[in-house]
């Protein structure tokens, strides 16, 4: 009797069956096993999205924080929170704010929800400061959400001013010499330049003027002689800055000389800044120690109340104090004042160009009419806390 032989290609069909089955047994019982949680911060979104504050002074934000999670698989209850809030300049953190925010949050399988965190974040005068000087667009504020999962940012555009439309207005100038002091003692005939570092909000033309004080004027009762007029046109989405180089300083006469840069529109300058110097004849080798300085002593701490005080020295026309990093000749502040004057102040403009917690050498100079030096007083230490 014959055996039966099956077709090889029946036997590739049964192999091929059996396969299909045991694949769809492991997907059934795949389904059936329980899978981790995966939870997820699918967005956080703020409002609002961007917000301006003062200029000057210190002020508070109020944000909404809006959170929205997203559950995959398995109900869940887990926590989700913030530990604080990061003031970035050009992404730089330079402030820490607010602190935890915090909620407890349920969902069933394929479910969402978005919840809503509000805050008032306080922003101090130094930092509207920083927000001020800083480019337009370069300050945000921004807070990581995490559920213990994976985390979310939200962010808020800063921007210092009423807004990123309107009239341009100006709110800082910052006046300083070629050298990048405040105060300088220029021989006659030299020459020298002022710059003015403007800050301003928004676009349109800038109108504003050098003015100068020369010594035939009356300090009291004039604003100046316009030295030039500037007529520029400034444009910024919000926070912009430009610089404006005076013309040649006069310096064909001895004496005191002072100089600003006047605009319209500086609704956030309370004070103009104003630049001194003065103008002698020569030079001469400063006479050591003979000038004695009465205060501040040696080491003390200085503010805007320190009084710089001492002793006259005939034929004096004008002293000069001077403050340099320890050890250093660059001046970093100081003040001129005309020789019938024996003590001063440092206006807070002055004082700002001192770091705090850090400590200086300072000195006296006195000049006579010829532009010589005839005092001089030893270097002693002073300390800005």
């Amino acid at each position: 009797m014959k055996q039966s032989i099956k077709p090889t290609w029946c036997y590739a069909l049964r192999r091929h069956s059996r396969l299909i089955i045991k694949a769809a047994l492991l997907l059934i019982v795949g389904l059936a096993l329980p899978l981790t949680a995966q939870a997820n911060v699918s967005s956080v979104n703020v409002s609002p999205a961007r917000v301006n504050v003062p200029v000057k002074g210190a002020s508070s934000l109020s944000i909404t924080w809006n959170v929205t999670r997203f559950e995959p698989t398995a109900p869940a209850t887990v926590p989700v929170s913030s530990q604080n809030a990061l003031l970035q300049i050009n992404g730089v953190t330079v402030a820490t704010l607010g602190g935890t925010l915090f909620k407890q949050s349920t969902l069933a399988p394929l479910a969402s929800e978005t919840l809503r965190f509000s805050e008032v974040l306080p922003i101090s005068a130094a930092l509207a400061r920083k927000i001020a000087e800083a480019p337009a667009g370069s300050v945000l504020i921004s807070r990581a959400f995490t559920d213990t999962q994976l985390a979310g940012v939200g962010r808020v555009r800063i921007f210092a001013g009423a807004g990123t439309s309107g009239e341009l207005s100006i709110n800082r100038i910052d006046l300083h010499f070629e050298n990048d002091s405040r105060t300088d003692v220029i021989p006659k005939g030299d020459s020298r330049r002022a710059i003015a570092d403007i800050n301003f909000r928004s676009s349109g033309v800038l109108r504003g003027e050098w003015r100068i004080i020369d010594p035939t004027a009356s300090l009291g009762s004039a604003r100046g002689r316009v030295l030039q007029v500037v007529r520029q046109q400034l444009v910024s989405s919000g926070q912009g800055r430009t610089r404006i180089i005076s013309p040649v300083l006069p310096t064909t006469k001895n004496g005191l000389y002072l100089i600003t840069f006047s605009v319209e529109n500086a609704d956030g300058i309370s004070e103009l800044p104003v630049l001194k110097y003065f103008v002698l004849e020569g030079a001469g080798n400063a006479p050591e120690d003979n000038l004695s300085a009465l205060s501040p002593g040696n080491g003390a701490r200085i503010t805007a109340n320190t009084i710089f005080s001492w002793e006259n020295i005939p034929g004096a026309l004008a002293y000069q104090v001077e403050i340099f990093q320890p050890g250093g000749t660059k001046i970093i502040s100081g003040k001129v004042v005309p020789g019938n004057e024996l003590k001063l102040q440092l206006s807070e403009f002055s004082l700002s160009n001192l770091a705090s917690g850090e400590s200086y050498d300072w000195r006296l100079r006195a000049f006579d009419k010829k532009g010589h030096v005839i005092g001089s007083s030893p270097r002693q230490l002073i300390y800005k806390p």
